[in-house]
């Protein structure tokens, strides 16, 4: 599973790259193929780093790492998938693109996405304690345009919309037994109908990239299910489709995957799989600890 946008911070990747050549090397070729020093930004600058136009393809160099160190202790997955950028991660373990095409494609959807924000006004907002059935008649009932467009756990949602609608849900919602409703810090709607000329741009972008059919069973969040369809459609579908992480993760569930191991920086999609099933291990690797950690877990 590949960590979303959101969870990145200064020194991601530090320690890989500080004990791993392959590490070097991926870093390397990044700074090379964007034209400017991405490690750079990773390790120093948070203000860029913050930014969508660098955190997309920070995200994606240090997945990429990470992948390379995984492969050198031999750990392997029969299953692929991510929180939205994540899913780029997952799309490249599966062999879909390669390392350049996969950071030139992500630097091209930072610019779009970033471009598109701006000339919109809107917010995303988290909902916590409300099932998605309830939440739903709520976005319903309010004018202006809101959606859900996470689905993280059953009681963990994020609306996104224009600003007024979003305010007005979040209202709703508390009044109607949600425990909370949080204001999230993002610089647009992401995954609604009002980030579709990014989308747009994206769908141009790719048009003519030769992409492979996944080599490992790939999941995609505009479904919730193994991927149907062809990635050049999904890549600007996911822009403003909702994201369905429960339900991929219930998919997974279906199939008997019991052993969840998160890539990229912090915990976050380890602690929704655990709210989705306890019973399941969990780990993750950005680390020497964690990494580890899940060494050592895999061989008991």
């Amino acid at each position: 599973m590949f960590s979303g946008q959101g969870a990145q911070y200064v020194g991601m990747g530090k320690e890989l790259y500080d004990n791993y050549e392959e590490v070097r090397t991926i870093f390397k070729k990044a700074d090379e193929v964007l034209g400017y020093s991405i490690t750079d930004i990773m390790f120093h600058d948070e203000e860029k780093l913050n930014n969508t136009v660098y955190t997309q393809v920070a995200m994606f160099t240090f997945y990429a790492g990470i992948i390379e160190v995984l492969k050198k202790h031999k750990i392997e997955a029969y299953y692929t998938c991510g929180l939205s950028l994540g899913e780029y991660g997952a799309m490249y373990y599966a062999g879909v693109f390669d390392f350049e095409t996969g950071l030139k494609i992500l630097a091209k959807r930072g610019q779009f996405m970033d471009d598109a924000s701006k000339k919109v006004s809107g917010k995303m907002s988290a909902i916590i304690g409300m099932d998605p059935n309830d939440l739903i008649k709520y976005v319903h009932q309010v004018k202006g345009y809101v959606k859900i467009a996470n689905f993280n756990t059953r009681g963990q949602l994020v609306i996104s919309g224009e600003s007024e609608a979003v305010l007005e849900v979040n209202k709703l919602a508390l009044e109607n037994g949600a425990k909370r409703a949080i204001l999230l810090n993002t610089s647009g709607p992401f995954h609604t109908d009002l980030m579709s000329e990014a989308a747009d741009n994206l769908r141009e972008y790719v048009k003519d990239i030769d992409f492979k059919l996944p080599s490992k069973e790939l999941l995609v969040n505009t479904t919730g299910d193994f991927i149907d369809g062809n990635v050049r459609d999904i890549m600007p579908a996911q822009i403003t489709s909702s994201v369905m992480f429960f339900q991929m993760i219930n998919k997974l569930l279906e199939n008997n995957v019991n052993n969840f191991i998160e890539i990229g920086p912090k915990t976050t999609l380890c602690s929704l799989v655990k709210k989705i099933d306890r019973k399941v291990n969990t780990m993750n690797v950005e680390d020497i600890k964690s990494l580890e950690n899940t060494i050592n877990k895999l061989e008991v």
